[in-house]
């Protein structure tokens, strides 16, 4: 479904939470562009990094993806959802920096994946357990390829749908199943994990 809007008197799709801000912005409405920001920059800045895994190169790359998207609203016609081409624009962005840094980084701060997980019972023991299953797991996730790695951050972590990030990364639906079931396993064998979809709780 479309967001945005091809011209400034066409009416934005009622079902896009974005439409109104996008269709605003795109007129240079600074107000609308900065609350859209605001909306979106949480999950923009997770993006930015789990694909670099350090956190002031994840916050100087969020900003760089919102000049990119600032610059191109004006050429952007809404011939995909924006949140969709937002991820797009901000993948790009990311994985060229992490090819000009040359460096091998992680992909998430143990501390903040920790901070956010609870224990179902609470207990002191059943805590640290589950700390140390998921912070393996986390660990894996960024010894895995990039094409494996960025599936895993999207479907997890984003909750995006395969037809979704098939759209993002310009793959076959079958391709993104094929990478995320591979990735599913390779952390399974890694961090010694039952296989099964469902036991992977990223």
């Amino acid at each position: 479904m479309r967001t945005g809007c091809l011209t400034s008197s066409e009416a934005c799709p009622v079902s896009d939470p974005y439409g109104e801000l996008v269709d605003r912005s795109r007129r240079g409405d600074t107000a609308a562009f900065a609350k859209l920001v605001a909306e979106t920059q949480g999950r923009v800045y997770s993006l930015a990094y789990g694909v670099l895994g350090n956190r002031e190169e994840a916050q100087d790359v969020s900003q760089e993806i919102y000049l990119r998207v600032w610059r191109a609203l004006p050429r952007f016609r809404g011939d995909a959802k924006f949140s969709t081409w937002l991820y797009r624009v901000g993948i790009n962005t990311a994985l060229n920096r992490r090819r000009q840094l040359r460096a091998q980084l992680g992909v998430v701060d143990d501390q903040e994946v920790l901070r956010k997980i609870e224990a179902p019972d609470g207990h002191p023991l059943t805590t640290t357990i589950e700390r140390e299953r998921r912070q393996a797991l986390w660990e894996t996730v960024g010894r895995l390829p990039e094409k494996y790695r960025l599936v895993i951050i999207l479907f997890y972590q984003h909750e995006l749908t395969y037809r979704e990030i098939a759209d993002l990364l310009s793959l076959p639906l079958g391709t993104v199943k094929a990478h995320l079931n591979r990735a599913r396993k390779a952390l399974a064998k890694l961090v010694r994990l039952p296989q099964e979809a469902g036991d992977v709780p990223l």
